[in-house]
């Protein structure tokens, strides 16, 4: 009985540590918008707030005794109770530069205390039951795969019922909740412990036992835990990049991390660590191969979080293999939490600043490569071998990429001939590098050679690469350089003409014949003064501007300023917008500012990685944007989006606020598509009146815009991203 109070007090506590992630970082979005980076910043702070409560539960174990510290942490849980329920305010974000530390100083305020005392919670309990008379004390770490049960079902259990069945401010009542119910557990686990208690003067009877930890032992924990670390903010990063960043995919990369703890740990683990070592240069062979191919697949990203999965289940097994003694359990969950902060701070914090693509990750691909054999004997022969044939590898990658005219007009044109040549050359790709594998220094390189030619070569097709707190942006060239695009993840931000003539052509989404040409070309939209947009991309609909409009754009990164101002690429703001104002900063804090009735047309046409920001579709940020409107203003959406339907979260705030509305599902004909001069584009029409919207009610492309009675009404406390994600 005692050890499933002890367990289910490191389920229940690590529950809560978990499902306040997900749940602040969903309060964050309304402030920062829904950025991959945001996750990330938070990941960090989540890792730094684990690491102080690894530190302190260490520091209680060596200095103090079991009674006392029981005492400490008591007052602590209850010191946290002026915390609850959780909730960060209405706090503002700096406008420009990056907002990391204000982020971080943010949810130290917000959840700092409550948090610190979660994290300290798992290594204290288990350390108090290794010092009890329990069969089991002398090896707790079983109670880690509880803890871990513990957070992978809170971290599934957010996006599947939390987050759907509860709007925020039930979510923070229910952890407040959760919260108290613990303290009632870690009473019972202090006085199931004083009753099997086999301490003399706060110290173990068995500590003697214990062999020393050395220096390089700490190192590897470090290291160990470095690795998955950074590889989790490396994956994530990767698959939020060209889907939506919401809890739901964030968690995904999360829960395959916390179950890895849960095998390894567990006393008879369901996959045995020399499987997952097997399995581990396969696929990463695969990982680095279709790497060369730059293909989008969302087999691929199941290819990559299956890596990442293989990857964390020998890192992590590799640290249970060297598991400490019990007396040294708390030192042991310090160093791996330091690793766990190591690699965040590397991910969150200096990669963005130091790289201008998700370098990262492939980094940490190839230095799993040493976690796949054990290191092997050989002399200065076998050594320079291992860095010379990974140099040829990359010398015959080179080669094929820059071969003769004739091999690179076969593979192009596939036919069985390019199809037979591109399978055996995969082959043997493949199995060479499966013969490098049993030399770890050499498996690492020649992936590392794969990996990085693929960088490369995607690099060279990039006119610019820039990286910012909120994404990478690439420039590239399109219809065989006749066009440039501006690219978040892989969807277009913009595209513009490079041909005479084309500086003032809006093309893309914003081409004249689609809606927002249509709208925007309208005799009444021309006769209106002033013009809002959230949103800058390229400054496209800058060119739509009359003579006598005012229009002000309102962009969250400064970056996507500085590339739409870049002359080389993009002549929009030049030749269109030099009287426009653009507003930095988070658009439901900048239009604040917009005196009340400022706008006559207000376009929200503001997304990450083809989603628009779930805080800028809410009950709350449309009743802003309508405060902003003038009695004939006009409200207009673009929501094209690849992977959310969002046209009935639209028409179910329209029903609720009482207006009338359009919509249109642009489809341009081939050539267009075909050439980048136009898109298929779904807009949003909204306007408090039904005769403001009767100069297109005429137009056959524009419909009424359908009613969604069924559909959950969206604020800034709830949104349901299941219910409108496209499952095709």
């Amino acid at each position: 009985m005692p050890t499933l109070l002890y367990a289910c007090t490191l389920f229940l506590s690590s529950a809560l540590l978990f499902a306040v992630q997900p749940m602040i970082s969903k309060m964050v979005l309304p402030l920062l918008g829904g950025s991959p980076g945001v996750w990330n910043a938070c990941m960090c702070f989540f890792q730094a707030g684990l690491l102080a409560g690894y530190a302190y539960a260490h520091l209680l174990a060596r200095r103090l005794a079991w009674t006392t510290q029981a005492a400490l942490h008591a007052a602590l849980l209850l010191l946290a109770f002026l915390f609850l329920p959780p909730a960060l305010g209405q706090a503002t974000p700096p406008a420009g530069g990056s907002p990391v530390g204000w982020l971080l100083g943010l949810l130290a305020v917000g959840i700092g205390l409550p948090f610190f005392v979660l994290s300290a919670t798992a290594p204290l309990v288990q350390h108090w039951f290794s010092r009890t008379r329990h069969p089991d004390a002398r090896n707790p770490y079983f109670l880690y795969a509880a803890s871990n049960a513990g957070s992978l079902l809170a971290l599934l259990g957010y996006p599947l019922l939390v987050e759907p069945l509860w709007d925020l401010g039930q979510q923070s009542l229910a952890w407040s909740a959760g919260f108290v119910l613990l303290a009632l557990a870690l009473a019972g686990c202090f006085a199931a412990a004083r009753r099997q208690r086999a301490e003399v003067s706060g110290q173990p009877a068995d500590d003697t036992s214990a062999a020393a930890v050395s220096n390089r032992q700490r190192l590897l924990w470090l290291a160990l835990s470095f690795l998955p670390s950074s590889l989790l903010l490396g994956v994530t990063t990767f698959i939020t990049t060209d889907l939506a960043s919401t809890p739901l995919l964030w968690v995904i990369p999360l829960a395959l991390y916390l179950t890895t703890f849960i095998f390894v740990f567990a006393r008879r683990p369901l996959l045995r660590h020399e499987w997952m070592r097997r399995a581990l240069p396969h696929l990463l062979i695969l990982i680095a191969l279709l790497s060369l191919l730059h293909i989008a697949s969302v087999w691929l990203l199941a290819l990559h979080l299956a890596g990442f999965f293989a990857i964390a289940m020998v890192s992590h097994g590799e640290l249970a293999a060297r598991r400490p003694h019990a007396a040294h359990l708390t030192e042991f969950y310090l160093f791996m939490s330091l690793g766990g902060v190591l690699g965040g701070i590397f991910n969150a914090l200096l990669a963005p600043a130091v790289f201008s693509g998700v370098y990262e990750y492939p980094l940490m691909l190839a230095a799993s490569c040493l976690l796949a054999g054990t290191p092997a004997a050989g002399g200065r022969r076998a050594l320079a071998l291992d860095g010379l044939l990974p140099a040829l590898l990359l010398g015959v990658l080179v080669l094929l990429a820059t071969g003769s005219d004739a091999l690179r007009s076969l593979l192009a044109q596939g036919g069985r001939g390019g199809i037979v040549i591109a399978v055996l050359a995969f082959a043997a790709l493949a199995a060479l590098l499966l013969s490098f594998s049993s030399r770890p220094l050499r498996f690492a390189l020649g992936i590392s050679a794969c990996l990085a030619f693929a960088a490369v070569r995607q690099a060279q097709g990039a006119l610019e690469t820039e990286r910012s707190f909120f994404g990478i942006y690439k420039v590239i060239p399109v219809d065989q350089g006749r066009k440039v695009a501006l690219l978040h993840g892989t969807t277009a931000h913009g595209v513009a003409g490079q041909e005479p003539g084309q500086a003032r052509q809006p093309m893309s989404y914003y081409a004249e014949q689609g809606p927002f040409g249509q709208l925007l070309r309208s005799d009444t939209v021309r006769g209106f003064r002033h013009i809002g947009v959230v949103g800058l991309g390229v400054g496209s609909l800058a060119c739509y501007a009359a003579p006598g409009q005012s229009w002000t754009f309102h962009e969250i990164d400064p970056l996507v300023e500085r590339l739409a101002r870049d002359r080389r690429h993009f002549r929009f703001l030049e030749e269109c917008g030099q009287q426009a104002a653009i507003r930095i900063g988070d658009a439901r804090l900048t239009l604040e500012q917009v005196p009340d009735g400022g706008y006559d047309l207000l376009v929200l046409d503001a997304y990450s990685s083809d989603s628009i920001p779930l805080h800028l579709m809410s009950r709350e940020a449309l009743a802003l944007y309508l405060r902003k409107l003038s009695p004939r203003g006009l409200l207009a959406f673009h929501v094209s989006n690849r992977h959310l339907d969002l046209m009935p979260v639209l028409a179910r705030l329209a029903g609720d606020a009482g207006l009338s509305g359009l919509q249109q599902h642009f489809r341009p004909d081939e050539a267009l598509r075909r050439q980048g001069e136009a898109m298929a584009t779904d807009a949003v029409l909204l306007s408090r009146r039904r005769a403001n919207l009767a100069f297109l009610q005429a137009d056959a492309a524009w419909q009424p815009l359908a009613p969604a009675p069924g559909t959950p009404l969206w604020t800034d406390s709830y949104s349901n991203i299941l219910g409108v994600i496209r499952w095709r």
